[in-house]
């Protein structure tokens, strides 16, 4: 286990330092939301939206940040973190334990693409959490999962979709916040 966590750890630098994520080069994104602020406003969440937390520099494996889905009205789907697979949640107690947010949703979300979302959701949620190449579907971690989700589901109905937006060999939650296919969700309180 502790070489496993090593061997993480050494990935994530290396791919941080030979530019193959976007996390070490993106611009703090400066319209953090509260989970207090989520909270009021979670009501309004569709499915597809995307949570990106900040980055917190205390634990390794949260230095890029850490992505989630909305799967339904009340539950957030998410491949958190070695040795627990797809795992979903409540959507508020999910975000009660976040520090600091934002919401993306997809420009061209409809009723045509949340069908074959929703069914590659139940085709992809019994993987494991490893770290791969953006296009292998044998595993999946957080940011991955949400752009294969998003890559599988333009397949399926014709046409190309590649949400990183620095198109590497990773996709980080960075890639995924600074992706020209998203609108920023900003909740009137």
């Amino acid at each position: 286990m502790i070489n496993s966590i090593k061997l993480l750890i050494a990935l994530l630098i290396a791919t941080a330092f030979l530019g193959g994520c976007s996390a070490s080069n993106a611009p703090e994104f400066n319209t953090w939301k509260s989970h207090q602020q989520l909270y009021q406003a979670s009501n309004k969440l569709k499915i597809g939206d995307i949570i990106v937390t900040s980055k917190d520099w205390t634990s390794p494996l949260s230095w890029f940040g850490h992505s989630a889905i909305i799967v339904n009205k009340y539950k957030v789907g998410e491949y958190p973190q070695f040795c627990t697979g797809y795992y979903e949640t409540d959507v508020i107690l999910w975000l009660s334990k976040k520090k600091k947010f934002t919401v993306l949703r997809y420009k061209a979300f409809n009723k045509k693409f949340t069908t074959a979302f929703l069914k590659n959701i139940s085709k992809t949620k019994h993987k494991q959490y490893k770290i791969v190449e953006k296009t292998d579907n044998s595993a999946f971690y957080c940011s991955q999962y949400i752009w294969y989700l998003y890559w599988k589901t333009a397949k399926d109905l014709g046409y190309d979709l590649d949400i990183d937006a620095d198109g590497g060999y990773f996709v980080t939650p960075y890639d995924l916040l600074n992706s020209k296919y998203f609108d920023r969700v900003l909740f009137t309180l």
